[in-house]
């Protein structure tokens, strides 16, 4: 939870300062060029603190999740690349290594004015693309590309208003010491207030899509503890858009008054404040199952098995490989509807995908048991780590519903 909770908010921090450099700093500052180039420098190593802290809260992020998938110490996962597997065969490590390129390009680019438009881009991209390793990303169908779309708006959203807080907050310190900077400070904000506005707009709506799909009902909001942080995250961000709403129609129209400019200070240096603790809720709510999607695990699974529940809005698959190690084992398909009931299947069929590239994938058609489920005896693991299993689910009518995930065999 920690090192997600630092990633997101030095991913924010990085791609809000840019953003704030280039659409509002910079114009606002255009009047006073001689005296704008010592603030350009501490935006730019604001980015270079943020970039770095992103990459190495990245790989702390990916070296605890090997960990925690693989069963191993972080030791081993870090001296017998026991990462490279959740580097390179899983979702969240491809997107890990765009994200890597990216931050890497923007501390190059950002010294280079001439790229804004690329600078802006590329921390967009950067922000945007952890969700498609969140819950919105493991989404299927029409309705998950929807919710992937609306988790990447949050997030553009919160990197403009709360992660450009920092490089706002730096520049009204200037404009307090600096003579001639009034103007400066008074575009600014108005500026920064136009962005807080849209994004403020981007949040409530985009926190509403997300709402619907990870929540069953408003209940939840007092009776799960998925719903109960969702409740204090959405008290947070009141507190904070009282206190824009502060800035925006009380101290905005007072500058450039001393005492509106110290006000206006304290008050994004608050919102920063509740920015983080909104920041740590995410990070916890990242690693809990929503509440609309929780679902009990069968009690008969043995203890060395490999088990994976697979969630789709057509059927619903319980896969459980024994043992769940390397050799010859047994998976045990239930497959059924979204209320648990048995979902009339005709004929289901596995496919399982090693882990190494280029080895054979095993395909093997399920046999129907007495109690409902699907078996299929004698499969051949030929190496541990992180295979993917895919159940192709035939049903009694229509079209044939393919559903994966990943699954870990163990040594």
């Amino acid at each position: 939870m920690l090192a997600r909770g630092v990633h997101i908010a030095a991913t924010l921090l990085a791609c809000g300062t840019i953003a704030f450099a280039v659409i509002i700093a910079e114009p606002a500052g255009a009047k006073v060029r001689a005296s704008f180039a010592a603030l350009r420098h501490q935006l730019t190593v604001l980015t270079w603190f943020a970039l770095a802290l992103t990459i190495l809260s990245g790989a702390a992020w990916l070296v605890l999740l090997a960990s925690d998938i693989l069963g191993a110490s972080i030791t081993d996962v870090c001296l017998h690349g026991g990462a490279w597997p959740v580097l390179f065969d899983t979702r969240f490590g491809l997107v890990w290594c765009v994200r890597l390129v990216l931050a890497l390009l923007l501390g190059v680019l950002i010294c280079q004015p001439a790229t804004r438009g690329l600078q802006l881009a590329a921390a967009a991209a950067l922000i945007a693309l952890p969700a498609l390793v969140g819950h919105a990303g493991a989404s299927p169908g029409m309705a998950g590309n929807f919710h992937l779309v609306s988790d990447m708006v949050h997030l553009l959203a919160a990197g403009a208003w709360l992660g450009g807080l920092p490089a706002f907050a730096l520049l009204l310190a200037r404009a307090r010491s600096e003579p001639g900077w009034d103007d400066v400070a008074v575009t600014a904000t108005r500026r920064f207030s136009v962005v807080g506005i849209l994004s403020v707009g981007g949040l409530l709506a985009s926190g509403l899509t997300n709402s619907w799909y990870l929540l069953s009902g408003p209940r939840d909001l007092v009776t799960t503890d998925y719903g109960r942080l969702v409740a204090l995250k959405i008290g947070l961000f009141a507190a904070m858009v009282t206190l824009a709403a502060v800035n925006r129609f009380y101290l905005t129209p007072r500058l450039p008054e001393r005492s509106a400019l110290r006000a206006l200070l304290r008050n994004s240096i608050a919102e920063i404040g509740l920015g983080l603790c909104v920041v740590l809720f995410v990070a916890i709510l990242g690693t809990l199952p929503p509440a609309a999607h929780i679902h009990p695990t069968p009690a008969d699974i043995p203890p060395n098995a490999a088990f994976v529940h697979i969630h789709a809005p057509e059927a619903m698959a319980d896969v459980t490989v024994d043992p769940g190690r390397a050799g010859t084992a047994q998976v045990t398909i239930r497959v059924v509807r979204e209320d648990f009931s048995r979902f009339p299947a005709k004929d289901v069929r596995l496919v399982l995908e090693p882990p190494s590239p280029g080895s054979r994938k095993l395909e093997r058609d399920a046999i129907e048991q007495s109690d409902g489920s699907w078996g299929v005896n004698g499969i051949p693991l030929a190496e541990a780590g992180i295979w993917t299993v895919r159940v192709i689910v035939t049903p009694s009518k229509g079209e044939p519903i393919p559903l994966d995930a990943p699954i870990v065999i163990e040594r």
